[in-house]
């Protein structure tokens, strides 16, 4: 989204959704999330009557792998991040959520423990939680929340799919490089000086989590990026400089020199006289 684009959207803040300033209402709030696309008003009505609104700081959990799921959660703004941890003890981060979206929701419908933990990864993020006997008793009478659901799963396996392209990128500059663009993808906003921001602001420890790799290895990486020109890091998340040359690391587009090599490979062999 462009500078000017997101100026004329007044609830996009920082690459994410946003309510309204003076606030959404609860219902407002419900009929934006995807998940419950297939639920008419009466429905979203009952909904919002017995769903609650809670507020967290960055690091805080909504829920601890082992956990039973025992509502749907709406994330209303911020971001929200799914962590794993390995037989390592390695923490890796599975995905990352924000605003309109709902997170859970497999684990909800089959009544089963959370497999990962839930935390917040923003300054602050705003969830709406809505009684899971309320859903599946929703779901029994409104068969499109089911179709609606089902496309939210979806999503969901969209986001493990570009887990596994990031670690399926090679080496840890390309995993990095791919993981930003991803990013950028999702998030990020094309400013007027033709650099690129991407308003989520990671910690090298959480982007090592992200590409699985050593903490120290993300540090020396992003340094070398920054002293390169490529990026740089600010409070509120990373400015691309030369999306191109990430581009080029993750293996998306050809290096320099390999377009010379390949313009040399298709040069027309001159005729012997």
């Amino acid at each position: 989204m462009t500078a000017a684009a997101r100026a004329n959207d007044r609830r996009h803040v920082g690459g994410m959704i946003f309510a309204e300033a003076g606030g959404m209402s609860l219902i407002h709030v419900l009929q934006r999330t995807p998940s419950l696309a297939g639920v008419d008003l009466a429905g979203l009505t009952r909904m919002a009557s017995f769903a609650s609104q809670r507020s967290f700081q960055r690091g805080a959990s909504l829920w601890q792998a082992g956990d039973q799921p025992r509502a749907l959660t709406v994330i209303r703004n911020g971001l929200i991040k799914i962590l794993r941890v390995g037989g390592n003890g390695r923490v890796s981060i599975c995905g990352l959520f924000g605003a309109p979206e709902s997170i859970g929701d497999v684990m909800l419908l089959k009544a089963s423990p959370y497999p990962a933990s839930a935390v917040v990864a923003t300054e602050t993020a705003s969830i709406v939680t809505i009684p899971g006997e309320l859903v599946l008793e929703c779901l029994a009478k409104c068969p499109e929340l089911g179709v609606s659901l089902t496309c939210s799963v979806h999503r969901k396996l969209t986001a493990l799919h570009d887990k596994i392209e990031i670690l399926g990128a090679g080496a840890v500059d390309a995993r990095l490089a791919t993981a930003l663009l991803k990013l950028h993808a999702e998030f990020g906003d094309e400013l007027d000086d033709g650099t690129s921001f991407i308003p989520v602001a990671l910690s090298r420890r959480e982007l090592a989590e992200w590409v699985s790799t050593a903490f120290e290895t993300a540090i020396r990486t992003m340094s070398r990026w920054e002293r390169e020109g490529v990026l740089t890091t600010s409070e509120r998340g990373f400015i691309l400089h030369d999306i191109s040359a990430l581009r080029v690391v993750s293996g998306i587009a050809p290096s320099r020199s390999d377009d010379c090599a390949s313009a040399h490979a298709c040069a027309p062999v001159p005729e012997p006289s």
